[in-house]
């Protein structure tokens, strides 16, 4: 068997540069939300508060199509009603949690209370809107969600990448 040689200091910093361009992670473009749901009233009021250029709104009228776009990544935010055609908002959480890099998941509800909003936040969700949407309410939760999903990929992918340089040195 072949002994390999130590790596250099270029090599495992090279590897660990290969890795992070690899994750997804945000840019300092505009923040990615999925909306998903039947996108009647509260779409339209939700597309009036989150406006371009800080935010690009993408739209799933149901679980089935949200799918798409969050096989696609580069989502930091989902935000869905407590029920879809196809689904709940736990269906969809639990989606979610089984992906490399989970947006942060917003409900919203007319008739949000605290048990919703309990379920929610234990279960692994974000936090809960209550319609009608008050705009620096869904600005603030919003934009929160989205630099904890950031943060989020920060971390992991210094993780990744350190513990990429460790191995890489122990060659």
């Amino acid at each position: 068997m072949a002994s390999r040689a130590p790596a250099t200091p270029a090599q495992s910093e090279q590897t660990a540069t290969d890795l992070r361009t690899q994750v997804a992670t945000p840019s300092d473009g505009p923040i990615a939300i999925l909306l998903i749901g039947p996108l009647d009233s509260h779409g339209c009021t939700l597309r009036n508060i989150l406006t371009p250029p800080q935010w690009e709104i993408r739209e799933a009228a149901t679980y089935g199509e949200a799918v798409g776009f969050l096989n696609n990544g580069g989502i930091g935010v989902a935000m869905c009603d407590t029920e879809m055609q196809d689904g709940n908002w736990r269906v969809l959480l639990a989606d979610l949690q089984s992906r490399a890099n989970p947006p942060n998941l917003i409900v919203f509800s007319r008739l949000a209370d605290e048990r919703l909003w309990a379920e929610v936040l234990n279960l692994g969700g974000y936090d809960v809107l209550v319609q009608p949407f008050e705009r620096g309410e869904v600005l603030r939760v919003a934009r929160m969600a989205w630099m904890a999903w950031r943060q989020k990929c920060k971390h992991r992918t210094a993780k990744e990448g350190g513990n990429l340089r460790v191995r890489a040195a122990s060659y």
